[in-house]
C-alpha cells in the first residue's frame, strides 16, 4: 500500500550533472505519503508495512483496534497525538460497522486496509480543519528532504493548495480497493462541511459500473447509473453514488445518444 497526494512532477528520470539520467523510484516521488510515514516515526514505507503486519488484524472487545494499539505503542515516535489516533480509529470502526451492517459475513480490515483508511482519516481531519497548516506543515517538510538530497537529485517540488484536493491509494490488486473506496465514502461525508453537488464513481466499461453497483448496495451505499436528466447529489437516494463510464464523458455533447457532457458536473463532485 503506498499513498499520494501528488507525487513531484519531475519525470521519473532527472538529468544528473553527468548528463545521464537518473531514475527515481515511485515511492521515493510519493512525498504525502513519506509525510505520513514520518508522522508515525517511519522512514520508508517497507519499515512501516513490516512492522504493522505482525498485529493482530480486528477490534477488541472496546472496540479499539489492535493496530492502533501497536502504533500508540510506538510511543514518542508518532507525532500524532493519541486522542487524534483515538478519534481516528473510533471512525473506521464505525465506517467499517456501516458497509458491515447488511452483510452476513462482517469484512475484517488486514493492516493494510487499516492503514490505507488512517492515513485517509489523517488528510481529512487537516483539510478540512486546518487546511492552512497541512500545506505549511507539507511544504515545510518538502524543504527538509530537498536539503538532504544529494547533488543532482531530482528536488521535490512545494505543494499548492490545489494539490490537496486530489487523493489516492497506491494497492496491489486484489487488495480490496473496492472495500477502501467505501471507507472513503463515509470518510469524506463525515469530515466535509458542504456537501457535494454530486458523487461519481468512474468506470472503464459497463460490466464494471454494474459490478461496483452490485458492491455499494451490499456495502449499503446508496448508488445508481447516472442518468443526464436527473442528475444531483439526492437523486437516488441521499449522498448517493452515480455511477457513470469514462467513455461517455465529452467535453461537449453533440445530437443525443448516451454521452455526458462535463459542464454536467459543475459545482462540488467528489470523484
Amino acid at each position: 500500500m503506498s499513498f499520494k497526494a501528488r507525487s513531484q512532477t519531475n519525470s521519473p528520470s532527472a538529468a544528473s550533472p553527468s548528463g545521464l539520467q537518473q531514475y527515481v523510484k515511485l515511492e521515493d516521488r510519493l512525498v504525502l505519503l513519506a509525510w505520513i510515514n514520518s508522522l508515525l516515526g517511519y522512514k520508508r514505507n517497507k519499515d512501516l508495512l513490516a512492522d504493522t503486519k505482525g498485529a493482530d488484524e480486528g477490534f477488541d472487545a472496546s472496540g479499539r483496534s489492535y493496530l492502533h494499539h501497536h502504533l500508540i505503542g510506538r510511543g514518542s515516535q508518532v507525532k500524532i497525538t493519541s486522542a487524534d489516533l483515538e478519534r481516528y480509529d473510533e471512525n473506521i470502526c464505525a465506517h467499517l460497522a456501516a458497509i458491515n451492517r447488511g452483510r452476513t459475513e462482517p469484512i475484517t480490515l488486514r493492516y493494510f486496509q487499516y492503514l490505507a483508511a488512517l492515513y485517509t482519516e489523517i488528510v481529512l481531519d487537516r483539510y478540512f480543519n486546518a487546511r492552512a497548516q497541512l500545506l505549511a506543515d507539507l511544504n515545510a517538510f518538502v524543504r527538509e528532504r530537498n536539503a538532504a538530497k544529494a547533488p543532482g537529485e531530482p528536488p521535490d517540488e512545494a505543494f499548492a493548495e490545489a494539490d490537496l484536493t486530489k487523493l489516492a491509494c497506491w494497492m496491489a490488486t486484489g487488495s480490496g480497493k473496492t472495500l477502501i473506496l467505501h471507507l472513503n465514502y463515509h470518510q469524506f461525508l463525515h469530515y466535509t462541511t458542504e456537501p457535494p453537488d454530486n458523487i461519481l464513481l468512474i468506470t472503464p466499461n459497463e460490466g464494471l459500473s454494474e459490478q461496483h453497483l452490485t458492491e455499494l448496495a451490499a456495502s449499503g451505499i446508496p448508488a445508481r447509473r447516472f442518468d443526464l436528466n436527473h442528475s444531483g447529489l439526492f437523486t437516488g437516494g441521499r449522498n448517493a453514488v452515480q455511477v457513470i463510464e469514462i467513455t461517455k464523458l465529452v467535453e461537449e455533447k453533440r445530437g443525443g445518444g448516451v454521452s455526458v457532457p462535463v459542464e454536467a458536473f459543475e459545482g462540488r463532485n467528489l470523484i
